[in-house]
């Protein structure tokens, strides 16, 4: 489980930092990068850290 949420983390973090490149660049597919790059930090990787954090201190 930790292994998954730091990679599904970094995946979404790297995707999210590239949109902001792409965004600066003014280069195309800018905002899905950042769409997708913030919705699986919100929707995937805090929930996964959360659970992660709740069963190791329990």
């Amino acid at each position: 489980m930790r292994g998954l949420a730091y990679i599904t983390g970094s995946f979404f973090t790297s995707l999210t930092i590239l949109g902001i490149l792409f965004k600066i660049q003014h280069w195309p597919g800018a905002g899905i990068g950042l769409v997708i790059g913030l919705a699986g930090i919100a929707l995937v990787a805090i929930p996964m850290f959360a659970i992660h954090k709740y069963r190791t201190t329990k």
